[in-house]
């Protein structure tokens, strides 16, 4: 899980920010103007670094929800889709089968709804995914 580990450093790295603004502020007057501006400089870097690092988790955690989104719409496409002769199609509110054909090996093997094209004047039905060619009259295509 990389955006456990990324949210990890970026809290360290607000963490460690925090104990060098502690320190500048626990300071003596003894302090010499450039090793105030060095302390300074390292907690920019580390505001940044968190910064950066926060982005890349936020960045995972938005891929994380597409890919939920996506799964979820395939889950519920998945209850609308049968099985009938060679090919698969969506359920009419009969549940008899209706419109264009998906190619059953693309739903099969790859879980992907790819619709089976006509072919040409002498040329049967096929899938322009894995060009699995079906018999027309196992694959109704309109």
């Amino acid at each position: 899980m990389p955006e456990i580990t990324t949210i990890s450093a970026a809290i360290t790295s607000v963490k460690n920010a925090l104990d060098i603004v502690k320190a500048i502020r626990e300071a003596d007057k003894s302090l010499e103007r450039a090793e105030i501006k060095l302390e300074i400089t390292k907690l920019y870097e580390l505001l940044v670094d968190a910064k950066d690092q926060t982005i890349t988790a936020k960045e995972a955690l938005q891929e994380k929800d597409r890919k939920i989104t996506e799964l979820e719409e395939a889950f519920a496409f998945k209850e609308k889709i049968v099985r009938f002769a060679d090919a698969y199609y969506v359920l009419d509110e009969e549940k008899n089968p209706k419109g264009e054909p998906y190619c059953s090996h693309c739903w099969e093997v790859n879980h992907k709804a790819i619709h089976v094209v006509k072919g040409g004047i002498t040329r049967d039905p096929f899938c322009p995914a894995c060009k699995t060619e079906y018999n027309k009259h196992r694959a109704i295509t309109k």
